[in-house]
This record gives structure tokens, C-alpha cells and sequence, in this order.
């Protein structure tokens, strides 16, 4: 028992030792890539594209919105007078408006939709370039890794080097 009792503490003496000199040779960065990202000049004019389409798709809707409800008062208007029939063939179109407002809405702005696939189409080469700095960054700080920030809840500001990232694509040091 006192042999197995020696094993255990010899065993958990050697891995937190192991543990501090592995945690002495490795040396940390942290980085704010959105940060980054928005600080380049390149983002700022597909900033300003994904603002034009949203407008555009935003415009759109508000006419489409527009024609449902001038649809909607001359229906109600004419209502009364209309036959059964043209009553439940105004209601479909009516419904019909509707459906094609909220597809168009879920197509152009929705999750899957044309504006964030764009935007992810246009940003990944930024993305990239953003990359490329950080590990060069990291070489020349002589890194061990790089973290983003955005998961860590404490860190030192010492460790981080958002701005030197930023600085070196300002440099166009590539």
C-alpha cells in the first residue's frame, strides 16, 4: 500500500512538472480578428457593397409591401360586391403576395440567404490575408499559438496582438 501510495505521488509529482515546463517554453498571443478585419481598408467597400444590396432588397420588399396592402383596401372595398368566386380568387392572389414577399425575404436576408453568402464570399480573401498576418506576426513574436480573443475570458493585454497584426497589413509587409 505504501509502495502504490510512493507510485501515485512520484507519478503525479513528475506530471505537474512536466506540465510547468511545458507552460514555461510555450509562449501565447491573442488576437481580435473582427477587429482586424474591420480596420482594412478593402472592408470598408465591401462594407459599403452588402450595405447597397441589403437597401436594394430592403427596397424591394417595402414596394412589395406596398402592393399588398393597396390589394388588400381595394379588396376590401370591393368586397361586398364581388361573387364568391372572385372573393376566394382576390383572397389566393392575396395570400399568394404574401408567399412571395416572405420567400423573397428567407432568398435575399434569411440565414441561407443571397446577402450573407456574399458577404462570406467577399470576406474570405480578407479572412485569409488576416491569417497569413497573424502567423507571420506570430513568427516574428516567436509564438507558440495564437488564440482569438472572443473565447477567452481573462487574459493578459500583454499577450495580445491585434494592433501589431494590424499594423504589419498596414505595412503591406506580406
Amino acid at each position: 500500500m505504501k509502495n502504490l501510495f510512493r507510485i501515485v505521488a512520484i507519478v503525479t509529482i513528475a506530471l505537474f512538472g512536466g506540465i510547468t515546463a511545458l507552460r514555461a517554453q510555450t509562449k501565447l498571443g491573442f488576437v481580435n480578428t473582427e477587429t482586424i478585419i474591420q480596420g482594412m481598408p478593402e472592408f470598408k467597400g465591401i462594407e459599403a457593397k452588402l450595405k447597397g444590396m441589403q437597401s436594394s432588397f430592403q427596397d424591394t420588399l417595402r414596394a412589395m409591401e406596398i402592393n399588398y396592402k393597396t390589394r388588400v383596401e381595394t379588396y376590401q372595398k370591393q368586397q361586398a360586391t364581388m361573387s364568391a368566386d372572385a372573393r376566394a380568387k382576390e383572397e389566393e392572389q392575396l395570400k399568394a403576395i404574401v408567399d412571395q414577399y416572405q420567400q423573397y425575404q428567407n432568398d435575399r436576408l434569411g440565414p441561407q440567404g443571397v446577402l450573407l453568402q456574399t458577404q462570406a464570399q467577399l470576406v474570405q480573401p480578407i479572412k485569409e490575408k488576416v491569417q497569413a498576418a497573424i502567423r507571420k506576426v506570430a513568427e516574428q513574436e516567436k509564438l507558440s499559438a495564437v488564440m482569438e480573443n472572443s473565447v477567452l475570458i481573462y487574459v493578459d493585454q500583454k499577450l495580445d496582438i491585434t494592433y501589431k497584426v494590424l499594423d504589419y497589413l498596414h505595412r503591406g509587409t506580406n
